[in-house]
């Protein structure tokens, strides 16, 4: 019987995650499943990181791995991916944001009659944001190119050299820009159709067993925040390895959760955008400069 194991990042707030643990618990094949919550807040008090344990305690099918150091996204999620590949035998291991909500009891009947049907390495469900109805998966239908990669953190260092002067114009084209979006993925007829070699969006991966079984890490290189899903789509690239969007998988996203909760302020939430978006842009020019 091949394992399905869920990595549920936690980061501040356990009713977010509990959410999305109880989602995963009103799955059929409850035999199959296995939870891993990474409680990745090294910053909260000892009661509070005690309470998340001790909540999933009488739970079988759910564990609690507790992170140490501030290693960021991608660091916590291998952890529990490790955990999930060598500890518990995994077949499949989903790394899910603790703001993901599965809304198909027959999920995984889903999910095992996609990897039969398209044989892939990773697979990207349709991810709808709660609030607007809007489609998120796929991030990008191609990675971005060096010359590209150059010019964001080019762009985004000037914006935050000037970021006193610049924060409003920064805010007004960050609400239009997300108009933008919204507008253009409201095109139902892309979302509904299934999608090869694109970039997968990181709220909620799908490695199925032919990646898992490869693969010791889930994102390698590393970063702290942002661009997990251009660094991987790359590396499958390069080592042949397929991913597909499939819309039959679908999962519902309070998009910006865990930012916003942390940051209350949009002056602070939008400098830590920035700055880590030009950390992990140097990641991903660095695996492009490799080549």
């Amino acid at each position: 019987m091949e394992l399905v194991c869920f990595i549920v990042l936690h980061y501040k707030d356990i009713d977010t995650t509990d959410r999305c643990v109880q989602s995963i618990l009103c799955m059929r094949h409850q035999a199959r499943i296995r939870i891993v919550v990474v409680d990745n807040d090294i910053d909260e008090v000892i009661t509070k990181r005690d309470k998340l344990k001790s909540k999933y305690s009488d739970i079988e099918n759910v564990y609690v791995v507790q992170i140490n150091e501030n290693g960021g996204f991608s660091y916590a999620n291998n952890i529990g991916y490790m955990f999930a590949r060598n500890k518990l035998g995994a077949s499949f291991i989903l790394v899910v944001n603790n703001d993901i909500e599965f809304i198909q009891t027959d999920f995984l009947d889903k999910l095992i009659e996609s990897y039969k049907e398209y044989r892939c390495h990773v697979l990207g469900p349709d991810i709808i944001k709660r609030t607007t109805g809007e489609h998120q998966n796929p991030l990008d239908i191609r990675i971005r190119t060096l010359e590209e990669a150059k010019y964001t953190i080019q762009m985004n260092q000037i914006a935050l050299d000037w970021y006193t002067f610049l924060y409003p114009v920064l805010y007004l084209r960050n609400r239009l820009e997300e108009k933008r979006q919204l507008k253009s993925r409201s095109n139902e007829l892309f979302y509904t159709k299934v999608q090869y070699e694109v970039v997968p969006f990181g709220a909620c991966f799908i490695f199925t067993p032919l990646f898992v079984k490869n693969e010791e890490k889930a994102f390698d290189p590393e970063t702290y925040f942002y661009y997990e899903e251009y660094i991987l789509a790359l590396q499958c690239a390069r080592k042949g390895y397929h991913i597909t969007y499939d819309p039959s998988l679908s999962v519902l996203h309070e998009s910006g959760a865990l930012t916003k909760k942390s940051m209350r302020s949009e002056r602070k939430r939008l400098r830590f955008v920035m700055e880590r978006i030009i950390q992990a842009c140097k990641v991903y020019l660095s695996c492009l400069e490799k080549n």
